[in-house]
């Protein structure tokens, strides 16, 4: 056997080892496997109705951009053609074995960057080990398959580089990755402005290819922006108006703060030699000395949280949205290593071995803490969310709408007609939002009531004026609350009845 086979051999046996031990972990800790997002739960609704032909649409008959991975939708779709007890597990499974591949084509990412067998297995085990990585493996989002996406990307124009001739391919990959996450924009408008200047003395040559790639990239990335444009007058998503807004004029610090400690506690080691090696990749570019092979891979994990800062500076939910670059700063980080290493000599494998040993000790207990975690984080799901919805729908199953703040488990488990009092399914809270407190509460209380909303399923500190000002009106009839809050918007969320003869909309 090669080393390259007992390689992959032993990364897939240590994948399935670490994944029991996650689930298990989920089983302990939450009594129950699930998922540790409500978001996942959204995709679930968007999915069940996509499989029905209502494309897109969270309330029936109402298109709406309210996701922003829209591929993930169209894959969850597919078990929904057999039946609704199918979904979770599916949606498990596909993130993991979408992890499992990642993990392959890593490894084979990393000899193609001239990285020996060894060095190959060391960066991806680390990958492998990475507690955020392995909290997307089982959370039934679309992480690791977007994750995939990008290693599959850099791979194909590594394979560009050395054989100086475009494929086409990297388009059709490019087109599905805008797909899974918007993120990807970034990355292409990166790798198409590399491969021009690259091959401009060659056009002749690649043009063809080049425009071909990037005809199927725009002919796949087009579609769903136009459909948003359609139904919200937006070419974005309407999460992008619900979570950021406006477009900052400087970086958001509070987010690059929260983004590093995020990095320093996957591995602070890794994290300063992410530094490092970012500091000597700017050095090079400056001075015309950068390894093309590593340009696009150092101008993706360097120009996504600086444009994120700005753009979309989130670190919610483990800090989700810039998870995929973990696989690349590892490789930054040991290519790094090894450099430092050259300026020793006769003790260097010796310090090389102490240092990974470091690493790897660093990884093993972050890998512990998001197993943790990740139990915790579906514990609360399933306590809070999960539990209100089956609470709805046993209960209330006379009702025809609800109007809520978390959207995603209330309403595929109740099947109600959904009033999203966060804009995402519902894009005219926007415009309430903009308004007075006073104008704000009396526009909400006449959405709820065109829609024959009843009763409200909120997060109380979330609407401390409605729920100070209204509270003659409002009565609780049920409550979900967390002993331990670990992923949730609030610690307790409520049911309240709307009484509307004490409400008085001029």
């Amino acid at each position: 056997m090669s080393d390259r086979n007992k390689y992959i051999l032993i990364l897939i046996f240590c994948f399935v080892i670490i994944q029991s031990v996650y689930l298990l972990s989920e089983y302990l800790i939450a009594g129950s496997l699930g998922v540790p997002l409500d978001d996942v739960w959204i995709h679930f609704r968007f999915a069940e109705n996509f499989s029905s032909g209502y494309f897109f649409q969270y309330n029936l008959n109402e298109p709406t951009p309210g996701t922003t991975s829209p591929l993930w939708v169209i894959i969850l779709s597919f078990p929904f053609l057999i039946g609704n007890n199918f979904i979770l597990p599916f949606a498990l499974f596909a993130s993991s074995m979408f992890f499992l591949i990642l993990v392959i084509e890593f490894y084979r990412l990393c000899r193609k960057l001239g990285f020996t067998e060894g060095y190959a297995f060391v960066i991806s085990l680390l990958t492998l080990l990475n507690g955020r990585l392995l909290w997307s493996s089982l959370s039934g989002m679309e992480i690791t398959l977007f994750t995939l996406l990008t290693v599959l990307i850099i791979c194909n124009h590594l394979s560009e580089l050395y054989s100086h001739r475009i494929r086409i391919s990297t388009g059709f990959l490019m087109g599905l990755a805008v797909n899974v996450r918007p993120e990807a924009y970034l990355l292409a408008l990166i790798y198409y402005a590399f491969i021009f200047f690259k091959f401009r003395k060659n056009f002749n040559f690649n043009y063809k290819n080049f425009l071909i790639s990037l005809i199927i990239f725009v002919m796949m990335a087009l579609p769903y922006p136009v459909f948003s444009y359609i139904y919200s007058g937006s070419f974005l998503p309407n999460t992008y108006e619900g979570q950021v807004g406006t477009v900052k004029l400087f970086p958001d610090f509070r987010f690059l703060t929260e983004t590093g400690k995020l990095f320093f506690k996957d591995n602070f080691v890794i994290l300063i030699l992410w530094i490092v090696a970012s500091a000597y990749f700017i050095y090079n570019l400056i001075k015309g000395k950068t390894e093309q092979k590593l340009l696009l891979l150092y101008l993706w994990i360097i120009l996504l949280p600086a444009l994120s800062s700005i753009v979309a500076p989130n670190w919610r939910h483990h800090g989700r949205y810039l998870i995929p670059l973990i696989p690349f700063i590892n490789i930054a980080a040991i290519d790094i290593l090894q450099k430092s290493l050259t300026f020793f000599h006769k003790r260097s494998n010796l310090f090389l071995k102490g240092i990974l040993t470091f690493i790897f000790a660093l990884s093993l207990f972050n890998a512990a803490v998001f197993a943790h975690a990740l139990g915790w984080n579906v514990e609360n799901i399933n306590n809070q969310q999960v539990k209100t919805a089956r609470w709805l729908r046993d209960n209330l199953s006379e009702e025809t709408a609800f109007g809520m703040n978390d959207i995603g488990a209330i309403t595929f488990i109740t099947k109600k007609y959904c009033v999203d009092l966060a804009g995402l399914v519902t894009p005219e809270v926007f415009r309430i939002q903009k308004l007075s407190y006073e104008e704000g509460a009396e526009e909400i209380f006449r959405l709820l009531k065109s829609k024959n909303v009843n009763y409200i399923i909120i997060y109380p500190d979330w609407f401390e004026y409605i729920i100070e000002n209204y509270k003659n009106s409002l009565e609780q009839v049920y409550s979900a609350k967390l002993e331990k809050n670990t992923i949730c918007g609030g610690a307790e969320k409520i049911v309240y009845k709307i009484h509307w003869d004490k409400i008085r909309l001029d």
